[in-house]
């Protein structure tokens, strides 16, 4: 019993090394759903420029079915965020059979494992009513690890479906 005191020793000072080493690593990494984003939205084909004729109004890029807001973060635990969010519908129909669906990527890419995805299903959204949630995200370590991995970046991909149509903003943000 005593020839075992060494290697309990050893693990529980390689165990407070990773939790230490954990908190320090992951410093920043949830700071993913407030500014500094680089939004991209990827519903509809580039529209060509037009040229410039004298006395010719330009006309207004099309604007996007849906505004998406994140309204609040509220930490909940090392690992863990309180997301508050806000869909708008701009049409001037309703929107029916509306599902949210996010998905957060480590790095500048959607090309790897998701690391985290929420599905919100909203039903109905009249002209320009705005429907807000808030959703619990907690990562797990690996995912956290692979967020600082990629520098601290992350990617950020929403859908808005409806009966009509669907929506993909992606949103490229640099945590950490």
């Amino acid at each position: 019993m005593l020839d075992d005191w060494p290697v309990v020793g050893l693990l529980a000072a390689v165990g407070v090394l990773l939790l230490v080493t954990a908190g320090v690593v992951l410093t920043g990494v949830f700071g993913f759903f407030g500014s500094g984003g680089v939004g991209v939205g990827t519903d509809s084909p580039a529209m060509p420029t037009p040229s410039a004729t004298p006395g010719a109004e330009t006309p207004a890029p099309p604007r996007q079915p849906f505004t998406l807001e994140t309204r609040a973060v509220e930490e909940c635990g090392m690992l863990c965020r309180n997301v508050t969010s806000a869909v708008t519908n701009e049409q001037p129909t309703v929107a029916r059979d509306v599902t949210v669906r996010t998905r957060l990527y480590a790095g500048n890419d959607t090309d790897g494992e998701v690391r985290w995805e929420g599905t919100e299903r909203v039903a109905r959204l009249g002209p320009g009513e705005t429907y807000q949630t808030t959703q619990r995200v907690e990562l797990p370590l690996e995912a956290a690890l692979a967020i600082r991995e990629a520098d601290g970046w992350v990617t950020i991909r929403t859908t808005v479906e409806t009966a009509e149509q669907s929506v993909t903003v992606t949103d490229r943000r640099e945590v950490g």
